[in-house]
């Protein structure tokens, strides 16, 4: 389907995010990607795909355009992807409105690889928002998942490189502060709002209509409300005795986009928060490995994660063994909150299970439950 600039009416300023594809406008498109790019123009568009929940791995819709500008526009990519509700929201609304603002307000400030962003706009009354992305399937990007082969322990590095960047940018930062209107804590803000509130409902539910998770819950022996108290104890505690920094917050390696040319980046920013560095370390690692290459490396890799900490000047850091405690320790969260409690509509279960898979051998290997017990009585 193409539209042009003379096939729709006008929309006033400010006009209304839709949830469906059919309320994508030229007009809307013009207004969004001018605002973020000055002189850009819009004067048409083709929508090449469109889907909702439940066709692919993710918390909101995808529509990929091919988009047509005016002949005085800056350069921008003509192939996009718009992330939007379509229908139905996935998460709350919290949730887009974060991924929004670090578009809009954080990442512009960084010196990273990253997709351009055309637009980013959140309606709070509606809870809808609009994310306008550099398509990077075009240059043949690859999206790692965890049923293909995992990562090589040389890429996962350089990850953690990257991240460490970030994390080196905004250690113990006032910017985290300036940002705390919309960019929660472990411990305050709408996200730990939400997940306090619903976590073990949630989980409930899930495991009751899921004999894998129940079994799950079995061999783990402890109750959804058991596990998200060790969460809430393992977060608060390192809230209070570890230096905070900005978190990516889902660095699952299905969140990273590796390029022909070498490139690569981390997207969907929707989960980030002002914490410790253990969060994003140890779920990028349990994640993107498999159990038998994260055994023999995730010490090694924390070490080359410190170092490059200490190469940006980040001072104090920790010994390698009370690294190594404190990444232990953070597991509870990746294996909790970021697979136990994922919905099937959104991965479906053999991605839901391989990642929870993963997550529990490192538990294991990491006494990670136990080590919450330590530090149960931060809450």
């Amino acid at each position: 389907m193409i539209q042009n600039r003379d096939s729709r009416s006008e929309c006033a300023d400010g006009a209304p995010i839709p949830r469906q594809v059919e309320g994508i406008t030229v007009e809307l498109l013009d207004e969004l990607i001018s605002e973020m790019h000055p002189g850009a123009s819009v004067v048409g568009f083709e929508i090449l795909e469109a889907q909702g929940l439940g066709k692919m791995v993710s918390t909101a819709g995808r529509v990929k355009l091919r988009l047509a500008f005016g002949p005085d526009s800056p350069p921008l990519p003509e192939n996009v992807v718009i992330k939007m509700v379509i229908d139905e929201a996935a998460v709350p609304g919290v949730f887009y409105e974060t991924e929004v603002m670090m578009h809009r307000n954080v990442l512009p400030e960084l010196d990273i690889e990253r997709p351009v962003c055309l637009a980013a706009r959140y309606e709070p009354d509606t809870e809808n928002f609009m994310l306008i992305l550099e398509d990077l399937s075009v240059p043949g990007a690859f999206f790692p998942n965890v049923l293909e082969p995992s990562l090589e322990p040389e890429r996962v590095g350089e990850l953690l490189d990257y991240i460490a960047g970030i994390h080196a940018q905004y250690w113990c930062s006032p910017r985290l502060e300036e940002e705390s209107g919309w960019l929660s804590s472990f411990v305050d803000g709408r996200q730990f709002d939400f997940f306090n509130e619903e976590t073990p409902s949630w989980i409930d539910e899930l495991v009751a209509g899921s004999t894998y998770r129940q079994d799950l819950i079995e061999r783990v022996g402890r109750s959804p409300t058991e596990l998200w108290a060790g969460v809430k104890a393992v977060h608060a505690y390192q809230h209070r005795t570890l230096p905070l920094t900005l978190q990516h917050g889902d660095t699952g390696a299905h969140n990273t986009y590796h390029l022909p040319d070498g490139r690569f980046g981390f997207l969907d920013w929707q989960l980030s928060v002002r914490a410790a560095w253990p969060h994003d370390v140890h779920y990028l690692i349990v994640t993107a490995l498999s159990v038998k290459d994260r055994r023999i490396h995730e010490r090694a890799l924390v070490e080359r994660y410190l170092a490059r900490l200490a190469e940006l000047g980040v001072p104090d850091l920790p010994p390698i063994d009370e690294a190594m405690r404190e990444f232990g320790r953070s597991i509870i969260w990746g294996f909790t909150i970021g697979w136990l409690m994922a919905p099937e509509r959104n991965y479906g279960m053999e991605i839901i299970g391989a990642n929870i898979e993963r997550l529990y051998a490192a538990a294991l290997d990491h006494d990670a439950f136990a080590l919450a017990d330590e530090v149960m009585d931060e809450i």
